[in-house]
C-alpha cells in the first residue's frame, strides 16, 4: 500500500486537529462556567436591577439614532438575522464551504457549531425571562416590538456562533487574525444594531457574547474529536 503525498498529510493534519480528551474537558469547564455567568448576568439585571441605569440611558440614547439610513440599517440587520433567515444563512454558508473545500465534514461542522452554540441559549431566554425595552421610553420604538423575552439576544449569540465557527476553522496564522477581526467588526456592529432598533439592551448583548465565545469553542471541539477524527481513522 503507498502512502498518501506529504502535502494531503499535512492538509489533514491541519483540518483534522487532534483533540484530546483533557482539552474537550477543560472546554466544557470554561462553557459551563461562561452559561453560569450568563445566569448569573441575567438574574442580576433582572432580579436586582444590575446596571439598570447603564441598560436604559444607553438603550434610549442610542435608539435616538435610528433615523435615516442608519435606522433602515439597523432594522435591516434585525431582519436578516431573524430565526428562518439565520437557518437559510447558515445552510448557505454550510454549501459555499462544501462546493469551495468539498470537505463535507469541515462544511457540517461548521453547521453544527452554529446550531449548537446557538439553539440552547432559547433555554436561557425562558429562564431568565426578562422583558423588552419600554416602548415608551424610547424615541423611535421599533415598528414590530418582538413578543419574545430579551435577554440573551438570539440575534447576537448567533451572530458570534457564526464569527467563532469562522475563525476555529480558519488556518492558524494571519488568515486566522484576519478572520477574528473581520469577525469582531462584524459582532460589534450587530450588537449595536439591536440596540438601536430599540429591541434589546446593551447587557442583553453582553450575555450573548459571553455565551457564543464559551460554549462555540467547546461546540467545535466535539464536532472535530466525533465526528472529523472519527471518519478519519475509520479510513486509515
Amino acid at each position: 500500500m503507498t502512502n498518501p503525498p506529504r502535502h494531503q498529510a499535512r492538509a489533514s493534519a491541519h483540518e483534522t486537529p487532534a483533540i484530546s480528551h483533557r482539552r474537550i474537558l477543560t472546554l466544557a469547564v470554561i462553557a459551563v462556567l461562561g452559561v453560569v455567568a450568563v445566569a448569573a448576568l441575567g438574574f442580576g439585571v433582572t432580579k436586582l436591577g444590575l446596571l439598570s441605569d447603564f441598560d436604559r440611558s444607553l438603550s434610549s440614547g442610542l435608539n435616538e439614532l435610528h433615523t435615516g439610513v442608519l435606522g433602515s440599517l439597523a432594522s435591516g440587520i434585525y431582519s436578516v438575522l431573524s430565526p428562518v433567515p439565520a437557518v437559510v444563512i447558515t445552510a448557505v454558508i454550510a454549501a459555499i464551504i462544501l462546493a469551495a473545500t468539498r470537505r463535507f465534514r469541515v462544511a457540517i461542522t461548521f453547521a453544527l457549531v452554529v446550531a449548537v452554540t446557538w439553539l440552547p441559549s432559547a433555554g436561557m431566554k425562558f429562564l431568565i425571562h426578562r422583558a423588552r425595552p419600554d416602548v415608551t421610553t424610547l424615541t423611535h420604538p421599533f415598528a414590530r416590538q418582538p413578543v419574545d423575552t430579551s435577554f440573551p439576544s438570539g440575534h447576537m449569540v448567533f451572530t458570534v456562533a457564526v464569527v467563532v465557527a469562522f475563525v476555529l476553522l480558519a488556518r492558524p496564522g494571519v488568515a486566522r487574525a484576519l478572520t477574528l477581526v473581520a469577525g469582531t467588526i462584524v459582532a460589534i456592529v450587530v450588537g449595536l444594531a439591536l440596540i438601536v432598533d430599540g429591541v434589546h439592551y446593551p447587557t442583553d448583548v453582553i450575555g450573548s457574547v459571553l455565551w457564543s465565545v464559551t460554549v462555540g469553542p467547546l461546540a467545535f471541539a466535539l464536532c472535530a474529536r466525533f465526528i472529523v477524527q472519527r471518519r478519519v481513522a475509520r479510513t486509515t
